[in-house]
This record gives C-alpha cells, sequence and structure tokens, in this order.
C-alpha cells in the first residue's frame, strides 16, 4: 500500500525548520526519504504515522513535500518557502530612551512576528505591506554612554533579517542635563557664556526659559566645544531668571536650579 500524507506542519517557512508529516505508511528511518522540491533529506525521526525532518535550503516559492517508502511515492503535499526579511532603512532613525513608534522599510515583512533592538529587548510590530511595518521600539534603561546603537531585527516566518550597520540601527540617546553655567548673571547680550553638563550630543537647541514657565527664546551663537560643555550669548531678555535647556534626540534637559542665568 503507497504510503498517505494528510498534513505538513508548517506548510511555509524556511530551511533549518523541522517539518512534522502526518500520515499513514510512512515506514521506518531505514525505508523513508522525504522529497521537497528538487530536494531529497533523510528524517530524523520516522514511523507509520509520523516523519520529521530538517527543511534543507537550495529551493524556493512552492514545493512540493512527498514520501518515498521502500521506493513507493505518497501523495503530494504543498509547502512554501519564504524568504528571510531585510532591513533597508528607519524613520526616525535616532529617539529617546522611550521612544515612540519608527517605521521601518525593507521586504518579507509579511508574516513579521517580532523585531529585535539588540539586547535592549523586543517589540510586537504592526505590519502595513511586505515592505513596511511600524514598531514603537522598547525602552532603554540605563546609559553607559550618551548614544547607544542597536541593530533592527525582524522576524517572519521566513526567518530572521541580518544586521546591515548604520542604515538599519537606532541609535538611543541619553537626556542631556546641564550642572552649571559660569556666569550665572549679567545683562542682555552678555557674550561667552559656558555651560556645562553630559551629553551635549547632536544638540539641536538651547533655549532661556523664565523660571515658572513662559514662552522660550533660542540662545545666540551657540558653539559646542565637547560632549560637556558648550558656549552661548545670552539673546535681547527682559530682566529675571531662566532656565538653560539643552535639546538633543533624547529630549530637552531638566530644569534645574544649576541651569539658571539671571539677566539684570
Amino acid at each position: 500500500m503507497a504510503p498517505v500524507i494528510t498534513s505538513i506542519s508548517p506548510t511555509s517557512g524556511h530551511s533549518g525548520q523541522t517539518m512534522t508529516i502526518t500520515g499513514t505508511g510512512l515506514g521506518s528511518l531505514s525505508t523513508t526519504k522525504v522529497n521537497i522540491g528538487t530536494k531529497t533529506v533523510t528524517p530524523t525521526t520516522a514511523s507509520n504515522t509520523s516523519v520529521t525532518f530538517a527543511i534543507p535550503s537550495g529551493c524556493s516559492g512552492q514545493a512540493n513535500v512527498t514520501a518515498t517508502v521502500s521506493g513507493v511515492n505518497s501523495n503530494s503535499s504543498a509547502f512554501f518557502y519564504v524568504a528571510a526579511p531585510t532591513v533597508t532603512s528607519l524613520n526616525p532613525s535616532t529617539g529617546p530612551a522611550a521612544p515612540g513608534a519608527i517605521d521601518v522599510f525593507g521586504t518579507g515583512f509579511a508574516t513579521a512576528t517580532s523585531v529585535a533592538f539588540d539586547a535592549i529587548g523586543t517589540a510586537v510590530p504592526t505590519v502595513l505591506s511586505d515592505s513596511h511595518l511600524s514598531v514603537t521600539p522598547p525602552a532603554h534603561g540605563a546609559f553607559t554612554a550618551c548614544t547607544d546603537a542597536a541593530d533592527v531585527i525582524v522576524s517572519s516566518s521566513g526567518g530572521t533579517s541580518s544586521p546591515i550597520g548604520a542604515a538599519g540601527q537606532f541609535i538611543y540617546y541619553a537626556l542631556p542635563t546641564v550642572t552649571s553655567v559660569t556666569p550665572n548673571t549679567g545683562p542682555a547680550g552678555t557674550t561667552g557664556v559656558i555651560v556645562t553638563g553630559t551629553c551635549f550630543v547632536d544638540v539641536s537647541s538651547v533655549t532661556f526659559t523664565p523660571v515658572g514657565g513662559g514662552a522660550s527664546t533660542p540662545a545666540d551663537n551657540v558653539s559646542l566645544i565637547g560632549v560637556g560643555s558648550l558656549t552661548l550669548d545670552v539673546p535681547t531678555l527682559a530682566a529675571g531668571t531662566y532656565d538653560i535647556q539643552v535639546t538633543n534626540p533624547g529630549g530637552t534637559s531638566a530644569a534645574v536650579a544649576a541651569d539658571h542665568f539671571t539677566v539684570v
């Protein structure tokens, strides 16, 4: 009697996965071979009702699966090879320790189930098309440096994408801090004020905001000296005390007493 396949699992996937064939008359390890597409493989386990084997590489698209027992072929069941996803770009590719949603572009996203950000964590994506998904990166823990670049890795039924370098990395930024302002008093127009702190990396703005609230005014002639220091000129402001706050992709430094400048 010819062997009969009643089901295979999975019905789609990628090389290296284990497939299980269920049916009748499926033989034994000594009598059974499995054919998938153009490949013939030896089962890992085999019994009269079940056969398992590692899905081979070298095939694509639809590949028919049959079992051959002592030279007699079974009916066939269709398996679909799914290509591994690829990541080509991110938007945005930078953000704070607790980012909002980002867009990931690439290929093979139709069956995407998770997106990993190196050891920081994984997130479940929203698949928008085979080439586009949206995902909220997991929150970053304590920083050991001002930035941390994480490879974005997409997993699907076709496998796992490979790192591609900078184009496929999301960069977490630590929040900047201001620890001192020298001098911390003077008239509007004071030049060469030195602001020190941490993580003055990719600074997008430095502002003066009235203590207690109010409209912010950009500082004049900001010049970065290093990761922890910058100089600026005081803009035209009314008399009063202001928080000098620094903004980078990680956010805006907290308002603290150490960042005060008093316009006299």
